[in-house]
């Protein structure tokens, strides 16, 4: 668990996962920064968390942005990197501009942002990766998900040891149905879907919000995690 006092930096924090962790944080007295596309949006949901917390922009697109947002502030205890890149195409429909795009937003982006906040980091800081499960679970039109979130476990194994003593971890959730991504989607008739990796799950229960959140901490706070992919799935991956 983060400590209070404890300086959280989570980009894409806006949103979804990222505003979860930023909630609970924010619960537990730690120091809160969140980050996403748009200044007035991301200081707005900084406000609706608590007006402690701040809200910086970050456009993953836009390296300006991110030289900006990272360049000046407190020491950085925690790092926590939780955008996601959703597009769907295949081999058979491959577009290079939107391949790019992939690599851009869930590469390029997080090795940068590390990159720009390392001089704010301490020897006993943690940087959280975010991935997924598609990266060993490819389905119809998931080859630059697939790609890309495979990519955080190499990443995730460079940077801890490029960065040693600072702890670097990929943390691969599964399908977290309580999340504002998958509820959307179920609105839209993913609810089978659904159901069908819920009961093909050993533990016949998908991961919640709360499990991610949980296991972020984990990473945070346990000092012999380094280096790891942490597969929050119920052991979907298995079956």
């Amino acid at each position: 668990m983060p400590k209070a006092g404890d300086h959280i930096v989570i980009v894409g924090g806006t949103s979804g996962l990222g505003h979860s962790i930023a909630q609970a944080a924010d619960a537990l007295g730690a120091k809160v920064t969140i980050a996403g596309r748009g200044r007035e949006r991301a200081e707005k949901l900084a406000r609706s968390i608590n007006p402690r917390v701040a809200g910086l922009h970050i456009d993953l697109e836009d390296s300006s942005s991110i030289d900006e947002a990272l360049a000046d502030g407190d020491p950085i205890d925690h790092l926590v990197l939780t955008p996601v890149y959703g597009g769907n195409q295949s081999i058979k429909d491959f577009k290079v501009e939107e391949a790019l795009r992939a690599a851009r937003i869930k590469i390029v982006a997080f090795a940068e942002i590390v990159s720009k906040a390392l001089p704010r980091m301490k020897p006993t800081s943690s940087i959280v990766l975010f991935g997924g499960a598609a990266k060993a679970r490819p389905y119809p039109g998931s080859t630059m998900v697939t790609i890309v979130n495979g990519g955080m476990i190499g990443m995730a194994r460079t940077l801890a040891v490029e960065l040693a003593p600072i702890r670097v971890n990929g943390i691969s959730p599964g399908l977290v149905e309580d999340s504002p991504r998958w509820q959307k989607r179920i609105k839209e008739g993913a609810g089978p879907a659904v159901e069908a990796m819920r009961s093909r799950s050993p533990t016949r229960r998908l991961p919640t919000t709360e499990d991610i959140v949980h296991g972020v901490f984990f990473l945070m706070d346990n000092r012999a995690a380094n280096g790891i992919d942490l597969e929050l799935d119920g052991g979907a991956l298995l079956v």
